[in-house]
């Protein structure tokens, strides 16, 4: 009881600091972007859960045992462990225009499925849409779960993922995993963040080994960069306000992979090659490849935003597909610079 009461104190005297500077600087502090410090976790209502309390005054649960949450209801409905879409009724119109989508809630809850480079990107591809983002790695390297979950799928997709991992998470994302070599969970296994599931392959249609990476909500894509720095390994929001318009309204017509040569023979230069001359060929092909199939938007195009109530810069940046950093850049402003209603900021 004395360790919880001082807990109690520290993280009254940590909100206290943060009170202050928000009365200096109203708005400049939003909950998800405080820091996240955990001070105490104390007995749950069940066996297997803990409540863990944070120094930016968040809690959530930490789960010992992932199969506590066998009861949750997003384990339950729309489960199938044999089809790649599991949501066949769901109506593209019955999505609200933005989600709030909480993305991590305890200790430890994210791990980058790999880190590497992405060298093919979601976005339009010719006629049609590469829903994940690829990146290139040597066959045998281990991939992790991103996020706590349930496997939904896990076994050899004829479609042309090759060797397939599927979870779902608490927030009914899902994740998708292709070209595995090898699988090393099995459809109804509860994973933790950082586990490994299975290995970077080159099966299905895949020209190169690398990992092919989808992020879903109900078998709707959108793109995993928003979420996750794979360069660096780290996921950009705590919680994630998921746009309508993000989603690809066509990304579950088919189960057919949509798989382009050109992508796989750069993803298998750069896994197989491994040397700077054949990098930079890579990189001046895929320019070449975006330049010519995607709709590349010119720096001297200047694209404005208006603000409204609710926005935030880190909103702003992912609906015009921009980062925080170069919208301050834009403006000659700070990230803790104040959002007045009507201000015209340019993001491009």
């Amino acid at each position: 009881m004395r360790f919880i009461t001082v807990s109690i104190l520290a993280l009254a005297a940590i909100l206290s600091a943060y009170s202050a500077d928000a009365q200096r600087i109203p708005g400049q502090y939003a909950i998800d972007e405080l820091p996240v410090i955990p001070i105490d976790t104390l007995p749950a209502d069940r066996a297997g859960r803990r409540l863990v309390i944070n120094s930016n005054g968040t809690w959530g649960y930490m789960y010992d045992d992932l199969s506590d949450l066998a009861s949750y209801a997003g384990f339950r409905d729309h489960w199938d462990t044999t089809s790649v879409f599991a949501y066949r009724d769901f109506s593209y119109d019955a999505m609200p225009e933005v989600l709030e989508l909480e993305i991590v809630d305890s200790l430890w809850r994210f791990a980058s499925p790999v880190v590497g480079k992405v060298y093919s990107p979601y976005g339009r591809r010719r006629r049609s849409n590469h829903n994940g983002v690829d990146v290139p790695k040597p066959v045998g390297t281990p991939i992790y779960a991103a996020f706590d979950g349930k496997v939904r799928y896990s076994r050899y997709n004829t479609g042309g993922y090759g060797y397939m991992v599927i979870l779902r998470h608490p927030n009914e994302l899902e994740s998708w995993y292709g070209h595995l070599c090898r699988l090393a969970v099995g459809s109804g296994d509860y994973v933790k963040a950082g586990q490994i599931i299975g290995y970077v392959g080159n099966t299905g249609r895949s020209r190169g080994s690398h990992l092919h990476f989808e992020l879903r909500y109900r078998d709707q894509t959108f793109d995993p960069e928003f979420l996750v720095d794979f360069e660096h390994g780290k996921l950009r929001y705590k919680v994630f306000p998921l746009e309508k318009s993000y989603l690809d309204i066509h990304s579950h017509a088919s189960e057919i992979l949509q798989e382009f040569d050109d992508d796989w023979a750069i993803g298998s230069l750069l896994a197989e090659a491994g040397d700077s001359v054949a990098i930079r060929a890579a990189i001046a092909q895929q320019k070449a490849i975006d330049d010519a199939g995607r709709t590349v938007v010119k720096e001297s195009a200047a694209v404005y935003h208006t603000v409204k109530s609710g926005d935030i810069l880190g909103r702003i940046a992912i609906r015009y597909g921009t980062t925080v950093d170069r919208i301050c850049k834009l403006n000659n402003i700070s990230r803790n610079s104040i959002l007045r209603l009507g201000q015209r900021l340019r993001v491009r």
